[in-house]
């Protein structure tokens, strides 16, 4: 059982992964109620973890880790900012913890957190790469991501603790405002192709609900490329903040999204949502309410999951295996629909 006074909670990935981890900063204050709480995190992407209760201090880590959408972007190394990683190491040391949790068993991660002094540090094994000095925890597998940090601070801290992802200071209303589409991705083959999610706006539009697409800057030509295939003036986009993204996320009726982060901010924020997946583990990475449904074709295939690194069939890829009538079905069956009552899941895959 830990006696840490002052914990430093690491988390330096992609938004989705930041939702995730609000549940194991959760636990890490039920299991230690009296400890000071210091979350390193990217100040865009580690938003979620900068606005939970549960943390005491935050401090930035934008030195690196910032990635495109080919294989390069993806798993080669990035451009440092070096004056970035100095503000932060100058804050961790003023921070002066006891014991430093990261969660995604990158070396990389454990090397930088040693070399500036940082004592006790614990991880999850995750490659054959070792860092002496680490403490590595076993790797919890078959749960959905947000329950592999609550049994990483389990581990550590000897104090089992059960926790939900949410996201502190985001009101949900109580009325809703129809389907949101989001149809954008960190990776080219966890996108749902223009055509299909074209055809979904439609078909949702013809059964009475309304239909706004939303994304980030980036998702701007793929968005109006679905606009103009569904004819001018058809289907509303919006490009907001984050903080006007969960807002609207909050009072969506539904969301549809491929795996991305905007899952995991529906699925902490308790809005119904449809996650389209081919690429990636549709239970690591799908969702996990009742009211949420995740639709994946591809599981039985031998490349499966591939990890995002390539696709065999780039002109295919598996996630366009899921046709516009699963998701129309899977929006009729959490009851997005007026004459479709909410059908209770007994499974959140189709395959």
């Amino acid at each position: 059982m830990t006696t840490a006074r002052r914990i430093l909670f690491v988390d330096l990935w992609r938004l989705g992964d930041a939702v995730a981890a609000t549940a194991g900063l959760r636990a890490l204050r039920i299991a230690c109620p009296d400890a000071e709480i210091g979350v390193v995190a990217h100040s865009v992407s580690g938003d979620p973890l900068f606005r939970s209760t549960a943390a005491d201090h935050r401090i930035r880590f934008d030195a690196f880790w910032t990635r495109g959408k080919t294989a390069r972007d993806k798993y080669v190394p990035w451009t440092i900012d070096y004056g970035a990683l100095y503000r932060c190491a100058k804050m961790v040391r003023a921070f002066r913890p006891d014991a430093c949790l990261l969660f995604r068993g990158d070396p990389r991660e454990q090397a930088f957190f040693m070399s500036i002094g940082v004592p006790a540090l614990s991880d999850v094994r995750r490659y054959r790469i070792t860092v002496p000095g680490v403490r590595y925890a076993s790797p919890l597998t078959g749960v959905p991501r947000y329950r592999e940090y609550l049994h990483q601070v389990a581990q550590w801290s000897g104090r089992p603790a059960d926790a939900m992802p949410g996201i502190d200071g985001v009101t949900v209303p109580t009325e809703r405002e129809g389907v949101l589409i989001h149809p954008g991705a960190s990776w080219r083959y966890k996108q749902w192709s223009a055509q299909h999610v074209a055809a979904l706006a439609s078909a949702v539009i013809d059964r009475g609900v309304a239909v706004t697409l939303v994304g980030g800057e980036e998702d701007r030509p793929f968005i109006e490329s679905v606009q103009q295939a569904c004819g001018a003036g058809t289907v509303a986009a919006v490009f907001p903040t984050l903080e006007e993204l969960y807002r609207r996320i909050a009072a969506a009726t539904a969301i549809v999204c491929n795996n991305s982060g905007a899952l995991h901010i529906a699925e902490a924020l308790g809005t119904p949502c449809v996650a389209i997946t081919g690429s990636s583990d549709p239970v690591r990475w799908g969702t996990y309410r009742a009211h949420s449904r995740t639709l994946c074709k591809s599981v039985g295939l031998a490349c499966h999951p591939c990890a995002e690194r390539r696709c065999v069939r780039p002109q295919h890829p598996c996630v366009d295996d899921v046709s516009v009538v699963d998701v129309v079905e899977a929006l009729g069956a959490i009851g997005c629909f007026a004459d479709a009552p909410l059908v209770p899941a007994t499974r959140q895959v189709k395959s």
